[in-house]
């Protein structure tokens, strides 16, 4: 890539019909709120255009969208959100494909476009129950498991520690103290049997 440089990139639009939500709002909601957020989303502005038109009642469920560098803002988005209303969530995650576009830097040399695939979160927020028999919906003032690591393949599950064998900071300093004191004691013992075996007590 020695004569090319890198141009825009180029994500694949998406529509609502392609969230992985079919079926999944009540069957009163007829529409949601999307709320797509990047790297560069500034978080206030879009959690209270949120809590806008929750409060206006013009809408009782949202999506919120975040793909690559948005992923992390798309959960804090999420959270906060939660902290206002009892909001039930269903987290789903997908992919999106992306247009890396190369232009030549010499003649005779054609642009380059390399798709790839980056990682794409949607979280389905609704003030209403979702319908049942959806599995991994997380209830308004729960916990989610969405994150753990699975057990059964060999991870291990959030908040674990790393090691479980480590041994406290003060057992690991500790050694090292008893064996300079016995050293001392023996240091001193030794003196006083030279003191005794000379006749000086």
């Amino acid at each position: 890539m020695m004569h090319y440089r890198k141009a825009e990139n180029v994500e694949q639009e998406l529509s609502k019909s392609d969230l992985p939500f079919e079926n999944c709002l009540p069957k009163d909601h007829k529409d949601f709120l999307w709320m797509h957020v990047k790297g560069g989303t500034k978080l206030s502005n879009v959690v209270e255009y949120a809590k806008s038109a929750l409060d206006k009642g013009e809408y009782r469920s949202l999506v919120w969208s975040g793909s690559g560098g948005g992923v992390i803002k798309t959960i804090s988005c999420a959270e906060v959100l939660k902290r206002s209303y009892p909001l039930y969530q269903f987290t789903r995650m997908a992919y999106t494909s992306v247009e890396e576009h190369w232009k030549p830097q010499m003649d005779g040399l054609e642009e380059i476009i390399a798709t790839r695939q980056i990682p794409t979160l949607h979280i389905l927020m609704s003030l209403d129950a979702l319908p049942e028999g959806i599995e991994g919906v997380q209830a308004p003032n729960t916990t989610s498991d969405f994150w753990q690591h699975d057990e059964a393949k060999g991870g291990r599950p959030k908040g674990t520690p790393g090691r479980t064998n480590k041994r406290p900071r003060t057992e690991r300093n500790t050694k090292p103290q008893q064996q300079s004191r016995q050293q001392e004691q023996q240091q001193k013992e030794n003196q006083l049997k030279t003191v005794i075996d000379s006749g000086h007590v």
